[in-house]
C-alpha cells in the first residue's frame, strides 16, 4: 500500500544561485542606500529644525537621495532572485525616484514658507521619505528570505508596523494642520515650534522605524557579501 505523502513546500532560493556580478551589485545598492538613507534623515531634519540653511545643506542633501536613487537602480538591476524580490526593488525604485523629483519643492518651500503649493510639496517629501525606508525594509527581507534568513521577515514587519504608528499616524495629523497654511502663516515655523514641543524621548522613539529600515539594510549588505565570499574559490 502507497502511503499518500504530503508535498513537499517549495525551498526559498539558494545564496548559490546569485552569480558573482549580481552579488556585486547587490553589496553596493545596500551599501549606497544605507549611508544613503542615513545622510537624508539627517539632512531631512535639518532642513526641518534648522533656522536658517548652511550653505552646504542642499548639495549634501542632493547627494545623498542621488546615492539611493543609485542604490535602488542596483539592485533593480538583479533579475536572478524571486518574484518577492523583483516587486520589491520595483517599489523601492519608484520611490526613490519620487524622493528626488519632490526634493527642489523642500528648498522652495524654506524660501517661501508660506506657500501652500511648496508646502503641500515639502509635506510629501517627508511622506514620501518614509515610504521609501519602510520599502527599503521590504527589499531587505525580501533578499533574506531568498537567502534563507527566514528570521529578518519578523524585524521587517516590526520596523513596517512601527512606521506606520509612530510616523504616518502622527504625520496625517500634520497634513490635517497643513489646511492652517489657507490663512498664510508661515509653515516653517509652525513646524518648528511643533517639534521644539516634543519631548527628545518621544523625537527618539518617533527615528526608531527608520534605524530599524537601516540595520535590515546593513544586514542585507553582509548576506550579499557572504554570498561572494562563498563563491571564491
Amino acid at each position: 500500500m502507497v502511503e499518500n505523502a504530503e508535498p513537499k513546500a517549495t525551498p526559498p532560493p539558494s545564496p548559490a544561485t546569485v552569480g558573482s556580478r549580481d552579488g556585486v551589485k547587490l553589496m553596493q545598492g545596500f551599501y549606497l542606500l544605507f549611508f544613503g538613507g542615513l545622510l537624508s534623515v539627517v539632512f531631512a531634519l535639518q532642513m526641518i529644525i534648522a533656522l536658517s540653511l548652511p550653505a552646504f545643506l542642499t548639495p549634501f542633501s542632493s547627494g545623498s537621495l542621488l546615492m539611493m536613487l543609485a542604490g535602488a537602480w542596483r539592485l533593480r538591476q538583479v533579475r536572478a532572485l524571486s518574484r518577492e524580490w523583483t516587486r520589491a526593488t520595483g517599489w523601492l525604485l519608484t520611490a526613490t525616484v519620487l524622493l528626488v523629483y519632490l526634493f527642489p519643492f523642500v528648498w522652495a518651500w524654506r524660501q517661501a514658507p508660506r506657500s501652500l503649493y511648496f508646502s503641500c510639496h515639502a509635506f510629501a517629501f517627508l511622506a514620501m521619505l518614509i515610504l521609501t525606508m519602510m520599502a527599503l525594509s521590504v527589499a531587505s527581507a525580501a533578499l533574506a528570505r531568498a537567502s534563507g534568513r527566514l528570521g529578518l521577515r519578523r524585524q521587517m514587519t516590526l520596523s513596517l508596523v512601527s512606521a506606520a504608528v509612530l510616523q504616518l499616524a502622527p504625520f496625517c495629523w500634520l497634513l490635517f494642520a497643513l489646511l492652517r497654511q489657507k490663512h498664510g502663516e508661515d509653515a516653517v515655523l509652525w513646524l518648528q515650534s511643533l517639534v521644539a514641543a516634543v519631548p527628545p524621548f518621544w523625537m527618539a522613539i518617533g527615528l526608531l522605524p527608520f534605524a530599524l529600515s537601516l540595520s535590515l539594510a546593513w544586514t542585507a549588505k553582509d548576506i550579499a557579501l557572504e554570498q561572494l565570499v562563498e563563491r571564491k574559490p
